[in-house]
């Protein structure tokens, strides 16, 4: 399972090629531009997004290579597939939580305002949102295949885009969510076994649809 694990991430990586990463710096310099001291963390909130993508693209190019016809004959079974597939997902988070520590921190540097209410939550967003991604798309390839799984990605982009969209208007700051959370370390620990469960829910229903494909 590690060598298919390992197969998993070499594929997301390779995915952020120069069109990417051209992409992704454009919209830094238009969000530092724009946006202020919430610079770094709405293009965290976008790389979190990317990674989630990049997983699908990953998923793509594995079907244009037939790779599922070559795994049937490795003696691996549905439920070690599916486990490398989300250990993927998994190992790829600490790509989206450097990129909110590396975002903020330089827009710290170009408007010397620090905030750790605004880390933290990039820092959340970031361990958050490529599992969520996940959890939603995944099932959907499985049993529809790639351009359905895209299809349903959709609305999560949207309510990203949305959210930043309100941040660069001012219609949201960090202490409104802040104090949303009320007990913030019980939900916290709330929305750790919500994802917790959602996540095992969402590998089972990969497994049952891959297995309906073979």
């Amino acid at each position: 399972m590690r060598g298919m694990i390992y197969k998993d991430l070499c594929l997301f990586f390779k995915g952020m090629d120069k069109v990417v990463l051209a992409v992704l710096g454009g919209l830094l310099v238009l969000l530092g531009y724009k946006s202020g001291v919430y610079a770094g963390m709405l293009f965290s909130f976008a790389l979190d997004m990317m990674v989630g993508i990049l997983h699908l693209t990953a998923l793509e190019k594995e079907e244009k290579t037939a790779w599922r016809s070559y795994q049937r004959t490795m003696p691996v079974g549905v439920g070690k597939v599916m486990a490398g597939k989300y250990a993927a997902v998994l190992l790829t988070v600490p790509v989206s939580v450097a990129g909110a520590v590396v975002s903020n921190l330089a827009a710290f540097a170009m408007y010397r305002t620090f905030w750790p209410e605004v880390l933290g939550l990039s820092i959340l967003a970031a361990v958050a949102l490529p599992p969520v991604f996940a959890v939603f798309s995944l099932p959907f390839y499985y049993w529809f295949g790639t351009q359905i799984a895209q299809f349903t990605s959709l609305p999560l982009a949207f309510l990203l885009f949305y959210a930043i969209k309100n941040f660069e208007d001012g219609w949201w700051t960090v202490a409104d969510l802040v104090s949303l959370t009320g007990n913030f370390p019980l939900a916290l620990l709330t929305g750790a076994l919500a994802l917790a469960g959602m996540f095992l829910l969402s590998l089972a229903l990969s497994a049952a649809g891959y297995c309906r494909r073979r």
